[in-house]
């Protein structure tokens, strides 16, 4: 698999997730919490998070091999931390966790 498509793969996985956990959100939206939809939310958050954190180590081990490459380094975390924003969004619309 070529460098692209990984970085593709890496920042497509956050973004496909946090549109899941908004069209979740709509369609749970006055439910209870326990509702499967949630729960689905919660699998895909984790899900995208396993995929995108597996991506950065191997695109880090490529780049750290070929001893540079520090921009590939920044756009890899960079990525990777674009992966923290669904579960933030899922953190806030279903568990009210930073809420007042």
């Amino acid at each position: 698999m070529s460098t692209v498509v990984k970085f593709l793969i890496l920042y497509l996985v956050p973004v496909l997730s946090f549109a899941g956990v908004l069209g979740i959100y709509m369609l749970a939206y006055g439910k209870s919490l326990d509702s499967p939809l949630i729960s689905l939310a919660l699998f895909l958050v984790v899900s995208s998070f396993i995929v995108s954190s597996y991506v950065v180590v191997v695109l880090i081990s490529q780049f750290a091999a070929n001893g540079g490459g520090y921009s590939g380094l920044l756009f890899s975390i960079l990525g990777w931390l674009l992966g923290g924003v669904p579960i933030f969004f899922y953190l806030v619309m279903f568990k009210n966790i930073f809420s007042p």
